[in-house]
């Protein structure tokens, strides 16, 4: 993969973090506890969220299950840390097996597949 792939993709991963975590912040700063009902803009930026969210998951799974150099049980574990730990999770997967790209496993080891 190009150098220049692999960087654009870090900074759409540093990007979903940001947006996450701004998203986070700017739901519990926004909307008020004690109203009662949501205005029509509201529920745009709650399903905006939603959405961005699905997307942003169901990319990175069909990233993290399309490597065919992990063996399944750490490509699942992969998901579940995307989709609970996201910007965490991202910035990590993206640098452990996008930047530093695929490495072959060493023969005899656990990481080779079954």
């Amino acid at each position: 993969m190009p150098v220049a792939v692999r960087l654009a993709l870090g900074a759409l991963a540093l990007w979903g973090t940001v947006y996450a975590l701004a998203a986070l912040a700017g739901d519990f700063a926004l909307v008020s506890a004690t109203r009662e009902g949501r205005s029509g803009m509201e529920a745009f930026v709650i399903h905006l969220h939603a959405f961005a969210a699905l997307a942003a998951f169901l990319i990175e799974a069909a990233i993290a299950l399309s490597l065919g150099t992990l063996p399944v049980q750490r490509r699942v574990i992969w998901v579940f840390g995307m989709m609970f730990f996201y910007p965490i999770a991202i910035p990590a997967f993206w640098y452990l097996h996008i930047w530093r790209g695929a490495r072959a496993p060493k023969p005899g080891s656990l990481a080779e597949p079954r």
